[in-house]
């Protein structure tokens, strides 16, 4: 989901987790180029080598300057997120290593979304902002599927085994999963994954909840007017990309948004 205008954040809504202020956090944290990086945070980038071996894409998002990498214990309300204001992704230091790398790569591709402008604005009337929202975290979850399916092929199968298994993800990697066993190539399979990210209803409504609510707390705290503004019939052109940079057909399966919510 997004908060704020567009802070992402890793399947925060699929979780019950430890309330806030439950305990003091810990926090290890590190930054690019990640050469002095604390031993957790070192090791997580080594996890990570293999990905921006074979996807450029990805290893110039890590490269992004000033960017932070926290691993956070106890970690409230999300299993990951990233800032964007601060050039920051937080995870949880509790994740398994599998997880934690899909972790990553989910947000390394919000920051991609952030650094070529999808993310959603003040200028978005709220259904238009919440529709936004649901594109970019199905499109990186396609991302994160695509990662996996290429270290599974590698014989590096921790992550994909992650995701299959991931409540509010496994039908996502098992539409993916399908695909590429019809023979079908990876940005057919990824087109069919992004659909599947809109079939859970529970999903669509936990992410509808979040983006609305946190849409109307970021017009308060910036004392917006009203905006009605529609998402440009482009956007979903311009935010599909794979990993290894080539697009893949993208769009609300939904047809009118709006309506189906």
């Amino acid at each position: 989901m997004l908060r704020a205008f567009c802070i992402p954040t890793f399947l925060a809504l699929a979780l019950a987790l430890t309330p806030r202020g439950a305990a003091a956090q810990e926090r290890i944290c590190g930054s690019a180029p990640f050469d002095a990086a604390p031993e957790a945070v070192g090791a997580l980038i080594a996890q990570l080598e293999p990905v921006t071996e074979a996807f450029d894409s990805l290893r110039r998002a890590l490269d992004t300057p000033g960017l932070e990498l926290c691993l956070v214990r106890p970690l409230f309300d999300a299993r990951g997120f990233l800032e964007p204001e601060a050039t920051r992704i937080v995870i949880d230091a509790d994740l398994a290593p599998g997880l934690r790398l899909a972790v990553l790569v989910h947000e390394l591709r919000h920051l991609q979304q952030v650094s070529v402008g999808v993310c959603p604005g003040p200028d978005l009337a709220m259904r238009a902002y919440a529709d936004a929202v649901f594109a970019m975290e199905a499109d990186a979850s396609v991302t994160a599927l695509v990662v996996a399916w290429d270290l599974r092929e590698k014989g590096q199968a921790a992550m994909w085994r992650a995701l299959e298994t991931w409540p509010m993800q496994e039908d996502i990697a098992e539409s993916f999963a399908a695909g590429m066993a019809r023979g079908d190539d990876p940005a057919a399979a990824a087109s069919a994954a992004f659909d599947q990210w809109y079939q859970r209803p529970d999903r669509v409504a936990a992410y509808d909840r979040a983006a609305c609510w946190d849409y109307l707390e970021a017009q308060d705290r910036g004392h917006l007017l009203p905006s009605y503004g529609a998402l440009d019939p482009a956007y979903y052109d311009r935010l599909c990309r794979l990993p290894d940079g080539a697009s893949y057909d993208c769009a609300d399966p939904r047809g009118d948004g709006a309506a189906a919510n």
